[in-house]
């Protein structure tokens, strides 16, 4: 994460405090050892995006019904099954989720997995939703995923056209179990 910070440009709010570039808040950021928040500012209003660190483990927590998460997962749940890794196939008829962070429900749980019902996001961030790479284009980091990814999905459309793609990116719809320990993030909205 900090990695991925060092190339913002712009002023930057941690906690509540603002520095005027990540380069003056790198040595608050190093010292931190719980959960961070943090907001990227921008001169463009629409820009300033924010982005939530933590570092605790999630996996072993159990998730609230009737709470809509937004959850991020570790890559391999964005994957067909291979002959090392069968979950997808065994749990969820090899239909891998179609983006590392949505949103939605959990409707059943069990010790070490999580049965959700989640849409695709369509917010300002800095890295894709889908793939988790840095997003540099300002029209996808608009809403959130990149002209390769966007493809992958088989959204076509003019890269510009920002507020159809954000309907469609919404619209993307999976249901199935996910391993809880693959939950790399997750908050309620």
């Amino acid at each position: 994460m900090i990695s991925m910070l060092k190339t913002w440009k712009g002023a930057v709010e941690i906690d509540g405090t603002e520095y005027k570039s990540i380069q003056d808040a790198m040595s608050v950021l190093k010292t931190i050892k719980d959960d961070i928040h943090i907001k990227l500012l921008s001169n463009n209003k629409d820009a300033n995006m924010s982005v939530t660190d933590t570092s605790k483990d999630v996996s072993s927590d159990t998730l609230e019904r009737e709470t809509e998460y937004q959850i991020t997962v570790k890559k391999y749940m964005t994957m067909k099954a291979t002959p090392d890794f069968d979950f997808m196939l065994k749990w969820n008829n090899d239909k891998p989720m179609p983006m590392r962070i949505m949103q939605g429900t959990v409707e059943k749980e069990t010790k070490g997995m999580v049965y959700m019902k989640l849409h695709g996001l369509a917010k300002p961030t800095i890295t894709c939703y889908c793939c988790g790479k840095e997003l540099t284009n300002p029209i996808s980091r608009h809403y959130g995923i990149g002209p390769i990814c966007l493809s992958k999905l088989g959204i076509i459309r003019d890269i510009e056209d920002v507020e159809n793609i954000r309907e469609d990116l919404v619209n993307i719809t999976w249901e199935g179990w996910i391993i809880k320990s693959s939950i790399t993030e997750r908050k309620e909205v």
